[in-house]
Order: C-alpha cells, then structure tokens, then sequence
C-alpha cells in the first residue's frame, strides 16, 4: 500500500502479512497475526444499543511442537434483563 494510505482497522492488513516476529508490550500485540481479530456484533434497531457480540481470534497462540495456530473466542449477549458473556466478571 502507499506511504500515505490508511491501514484498515479490522487488522486484515496484519493478517495478510503473515507476521510473528511483533513482540507483545504489556500483553497486547501491537501487530501481527496475534493482533488480528474478528469482531460480528448486532444492535436493536430502534434503540441503536448493542446486544450481541463475539470477537475471534483465530491467530491466539501457536503450538510449539505442531506450529498450528489455536484461535479462542469470547462472546456476549445483553438483552432486556439477559447479561451473559464468556469472560469473568
């Protein structure tokens, strides 16, 4: 891409790269295939407030001995009185 071009904001550039060699600062990857994510979310159309919403990422930690990628997920729901997500509180 051009000097003067914008990176996208969905990491596809990173994912495309391919690259391993960014180390973590502060346990977040500032680039590369650790970084990338996948975020699908849904809102209520009347009131424009969100109540559903996963993130993937598909590039979370690589197996020493195979060199293959484990991916993980988290997911949330909030929806009138529902409150569910995949994290602890």
């Amino acid at each position: 891409a051009p000097a003067n071009s914008a990176a996208p904001a969905d990491s596809t550039n990173e994912y495309i790269g391919g690259r391993e060699d960014v180390a973590p600062v502060d346990g977040i990857a500032p680039a590369g295939l650790c970084s990338a994510l996948v975020l699908v979310g849904a809102y209520d159309r009347q009131t424009g407030c969100p109540v559903l919403g996963v993130i993937n990422e598909p590039f979370f930690c690589r197996d020493p001995l195979t060199r293959r990628w484990r991916g993980r997920y988290h997911w949330g729901v909030a929806y009138r009185d529902t409150r569910l997500c995949s994290l602890s509180p």
